[in-house]
């Protein structure tokens, strides 16, 4: 296996106190308690990182709060975890946090867990109490879909205490290695894009901004270029660490410190995501499943990855038991947020109430669409199950003007190839592989009786795919080069020197044609001409032709081009020249004002006609006015 793909992120959870930071200090040294208010009580109140090498792998670990006013807090170190390490003390047993734990890990998709049993030497009868809360443990799994790996039981407080054997702590300790360094690495969900929320932000002497998360999915490398979404900027990963140690390469199931140029770390909070540019957009509404039974109009914290934000449940449906993930009835929902949310199909999301309620969901249309709400049910009916080609047919017949494949990332979950692929298999659907664009085979039809109307109209129309897709913004170039074809197959219209023609067509020389036809439109609009592709627009003419025909009109000083989109005949270029040098010997300098009383021109004509000017050697320009250089 390639180095550093066997690695893991192990999450520690467990009650209060019951000895989740004293584990990781026994297995490498390090105390998670680093603020001293922490320190102090005897508690972890914030997230706490260290990692631990063993043979096969090395483990990073997530210590969380276990205190229940500090869940939000634990949500947010969950997300990105391989391994549960659920940690219950002895004497206590299973409690109120050790459940909740449990319950958000379940439901964030975690699949295996090993569990802790610590301070056994405050048990007056470790042989009979012990097996009872093992056993406990187990039917307490039995109500979810995590598999325990294994329990073990130890003590780190006392060298003295009369066990046996079985529960020898440094063994037990060895055990736990050996089951941290064996537990078989869960597969991740591959989201097809690096996915990375941060969880800290700051400065570094000498280095400058340096965040730290989890990678969810992907990768990075030190160069790449990176987007805040948030805040929509790009940053540059400067530097890479994992493990205390410089890499190249960032990937999951990593604790990964990123040094960021291009950006403050006051601009970068917890929460925020950081991707590849342009793969993701943002709502503040999306379709969700949710598991267990989520209160309609009522307001939840949503967590998703180690952003949180606060959204109102709209219940669209009843649960239903068959999907694809999990066990656990799922209700569709609409979450309303009180900010935009970037997320991605088949991610795991967490909801709280203020009385501490959890339920946990999967995000099933991240990019909501104005439609019908049986179309919605219909629609998340098939995600929820992974029914991709019925979701591709239903949003291909909804969104008749184009359904795109680009967003099938974030919307599915899928590359482009793996969407095209499922979009072949279906019936009745054109599909265009270059704009990754879906359409019902009707809209050929609707296009092709489009194309005739054009015709019927002006029969000297000389159309192209390209000069289509101009004039119907809806539709992509390959189905205008797909109705075109059939309607040239069918003998509707005919094809001369890349063009398309009506069958009436007269026109012998079409490069003349062209050019006169052009000549004369700019000739009607004297010193007000129209740009060139309200020209085009006017003859249905393809923009390649007319390009063309404006260049040879130019090369003969028939036409002066003035500016990008402003052509004007030779005679009336003249005759503006002339104007303008009149108003000059009148008032001793021309400007736009002056020019605009005499022709009443836009400002985008009067800006190009005075710049033309100064191409004259015996015109200078002072302050945008214009005046003869030797006072003539």
């Amino acid at each position: 296996m390639s180095e550093g793909h066997n690695d893991i992120i192990v999450g520690l959870a467990g009650h209060i106190d019951h000895g989740k930071t004293t584990i990781i200090k026994a297995l490498n040294g390090f105390d998670g308690d680093s603020l001293e208010e922490e320190k102090q009580r005897g508690i972890t109140l914030d997230l706490s990182f260290s990692h631990l090498h063993l043979p096969s792998r090395n483990v990073a670990f997530i210590d969380v709060p276990g205190h229940n006013k500090l869940v939000k807090n634990m949500i947010a170190g969950a997300f990105g975890i391989d391994v549960l390490l659920l940690v219950i003390a002895a004497n206590e047993g299973i409690m109120p946090q050790s459940i909740e734990h449990l319950l958000i890990a379940d439901m964030l998709g975690i699949s295996s867990c090993i569990c802790v049993i610590t301070k056994i030497d405050k048990l007056e009868n470790p042989s009979l109490e012990l097996p009872r809360l093992e056993s406990d443990i187990v039917a307490l799994f039995k109500t979810c879909d995590m598999k325990l790996y294994d329990t073990i039981a130890l003590s780190l407080h006392s060298s003295t205490m009369p066990l046996t054997n079985a529960y020898d702590s440094l063994s037990q300790l060895k055990r736990l290695k050996t089951s941290l360094d064996s537990i078989p690495k869960p597969q991740k969900i591959d989201f097809g894009l690096f996915l990375y929320y941060i969880d800290r932000s700051f400065s570094i002497k000498g280095a400058g901004c340096v965040v730290t998360g989890s990678v969810l999915s992907g990768e990075c490398c030190v160069g790449d270029k990176l987007y805040a979404y948030d805040i929509k900027q790009e940053v540059a990963v400067r530097g890479i660490q994992i493990h205390d140690k410089n890499a190249t390469k960032a990937t999951p199931s990593h604790r990964v410190a990123l040094n960021l140029s291009g950006i403050s770390h006051h601009q970068l909070k917890r929460g925020f995501l950081l991707s590849q540019k342009g793969y993701l957009r943002g709502f503040d509404s999306i379709d969700v499943g949710i598991f267990g039974a989520p209160q309609h109009n009522t307001i939840y914290q949503l967590y998703l990855g180690s952003s949180k934000l606060n959204a109102k449940v709209h219940l669209i449906s009843e649960a239903i038991t068959s999907h694809a993930f999990g066990s656990k009835p799922l209700t569709f929902a609409t979450l309303k947020c009180d900010g935009i949310i970037f997320s991605i199909f088949s991610q795991h999301f967490i909801l709280r109430d203020d009385e501490g309620a959890v339920l946990g969901g999967i995000i099933l249309n991240p990019i909501i669409d104005p439609i019908k709400k049986h179309q919605r049910v219909q629609l998340l009916e098939s995600l929820c199950k992974k029914h991709f080609d019925s979701a591709f047919s239903l949003l291909c017949s909804i969104h008749k003007k184009g359904f795109g494949l680009v967003s099938s990332t974030q919307r599915f979950c899928l590359s482009h190839t793996q969407s095209l692929q499922i979009a072949s298999t279906l019936k009745d659907i054109f599909i265009d592989e270059k704009s990754l664009t879906l359409y019902p085979l009707s809209q050929v039809e609707y296009l092709k009786a489009h194309i005739l109307e054009i015709f019927l109209h002006n029969k000297s129309a000389l159309l192209s795919a390209q000069s289509l897709c101009v004039k119907i913004k809806w539709a992509s170039l390959g189905l205008c080069q797909k109705a075109l074809d059939e309607l040239l197959n069918e003998k509707q219209i005919r094809y001369k020197n890349g063009l398309y023609l009506s069958q009436w067509c007269q026109i012998k020389d079409i490069k003349t044609y062209v050019q006169e036809r052009i000549l004369e439109i700019l000739a009607q609009g004297h010193y007000a001409p129209p740009a060139p592709y309200n020209i085009y627009e006017e003859l249905d003419i393809d923009k390649k032709v007319g390009d063309d025909a404006l260049k040879s009109l130019t090369q003969a000083h028939k036409v002066v081009r003035i500016t990008h989109n402003l052509f004007i005949t030779s005679s009336a270029l003249n005759h503006i020249v002339s104007l303008m040098r009149e108003i000059i010997s009148t008032h001793s300098y021309v400007d736009v004002n002056l020019l605009r009383k005499r022709t009443d021109l836009s400002r985008k004509y009067l800006i190009g006609y005075l710049e033309y000017l100064d191409k004259f050697d015996d015109i200078e320009c002072n302050e945008n006015k214009r005046s003869f250089k030797y006072g003539t």
